[in-house]
């Protein structure tokens, strides 16, 4: 008689990618990466606001704010994620489970710094996501139910690389324009990070993920799709916090 058991892993348990090709790749993909970032200066406003001088308060509180609800939500997806992942590859499912862990209550960490930057918790709590993170989390949906998880990790691997890349530099920014004791939770997010490697551990997941040389086609799609629906939040902030109030004072 024939197993009928499906979807647990059992096929393609080597990597499609050896080491070499691994390596090679990531580097071409990080690269595609620093692409995108320097367009993402040239195109959305306000890119560079917070590794300025001075920082506009009302962009920051709410950048906090939307930053810790992505967190709320996006873990939801992100855990629907793993059974996905574990469909596919146990050894992508272990990575992702620890890497979850390491994130999954880093709202409280932006939370931390947003009561100290005036606004209280009650208040976070009264302020309804951007219409661009509602979106960002059913994409996430879509991509589970009708995609596969590759996706969705692919957008960890985008936000964690650059994080480790830039959020030092605006870590020392905001140090200057809203004082070092104001911004503990957001250094410790990037610590973790930094220290644990998070955009190396989610690039295990996803060599794993990749089965054939169409999957990573995919995945350099995927990122550039991440970042056009990043590039919304970021118009959407400008056009309420800064935007709104140009026009209001012209």
């Amino acid at each position: 008689m024939k197993n009928r058991v499906k979807n647990v892993g059992y096929e393609n348990r080597i990597p499609f990618i050896n080491a070499a090709r691994s390596a090679e790749l990531r580097a071409q993909i990080d690269s595609i990466i620093d692409g995108q970032i320097d367009q993402w200066y040239k195109t959305v406003p306000y890119a560079a606001h917070l590794e300025g001088k001075t920082v506009d308060s009302t962009y920051y509180q709410r950048h906090l704010i939307e930053t810790a609800w992505r967190i709320r939500l996006l873990r939801v997806s992100e855990a629907k994620a793993l059974v996905e992942i574990a469909k596919r590859s146990p050894e992508a499912a272990q990575i992702w489970a620890n890497y979850e862990r390491e994130e999954m209550l880093h709202d409280e960490l932006f939370i931390q710094d947003l009561e100290r930057a005036g606004v209280s918790r009650e208040a976070f709590l009264a302020t309804e996501p951007y219409l661009s993170t509602k979106l960002l989390t059913g994409y996430f949906s879509y991509l589970l139910d009708h995609e596969g998880p590759l996706g969705v990790v692919a957008y960890s691997y985008l936000v964690e690389y650059v994080n480790v890349k830039l959020e030092p530099r605006k870590l020392e920014a905001l140090k200057e324009s809203v004082g070092e004791r104001s911004i503990g939770g957001q250094i410790s997010h990037s610590h973790t990070d930094i220290n644990d490697d998070h955009p190396g551990e989610v690039w295990a997941a996803i060599r794993h993920l990749i089965r054939s040389e169409a999957d990573i086609d995919e995945l350099k799609r995927y990122l550039a799709e991440h970042q056009t629906v990043l590039a919304m939040y970021f118009k959407e902030l400008y056009e309420d916090k800064i935007g709104s109030a140009l026009e209001a004072a012209a």
